[in-house]
C-alpha cells in the first residue's frame, strides 16, 4: 500500500481541525506512513501536523499519537521525518 492509501485507511476522509491543508503523503519505514499537513495557529501563525499510522502484516492500521506531533516550521518538520525515519 501506499503512504496515502495507509493514512485514508486509518482516517479516512476526516481532516485535522488545525491543519486541514495536506502537504504530502510518504513513508518513515516500509510499515510506518505519515501525513505532514498545514494549518493555523490561535495566533494566526502557520503550524504543520505530522500524523504517524503504523500498518501491520494482516492491513490494520493504527494511530501512532506517540510519534503524531505539532511542528512550528516546515524545517522543523522535515528535520522530525528524518529523525523518526533514523529511529525505524
Amino acid at each position: 500500500m501506499t503512504a496515502k492509501q495507509i493514512v485514508k485507511k486509518e482516517y479516512g476522509n476526516s481532516k485535522n481541525f488545525m491543519t486541514p491543508h495536506i502537504l504530502r503523503y510518504g513513508m518513515i519505514s516500509e510499515n510506518v506512513a505519515y501525513e505532514l499537513s498545514e494549518g493555523t495557529g490561535i495566533e494566526h501563525e502557520t503550524i504543520y501536523g505530522l500524523s504517524v499510522v503504523v500498518i501491520d502484516e494482516a492491513g490494520t492500521t493504527t494511530r501512532e499519537h506517540s510519534l503524531s506531533k505539532k511542528l512550528d516550521s516546515l524545517e522543523e518538520a522535515e528535520r522530525y521525518i528524518e529523525e523518526l525515519r533514523e529511529r525505524k
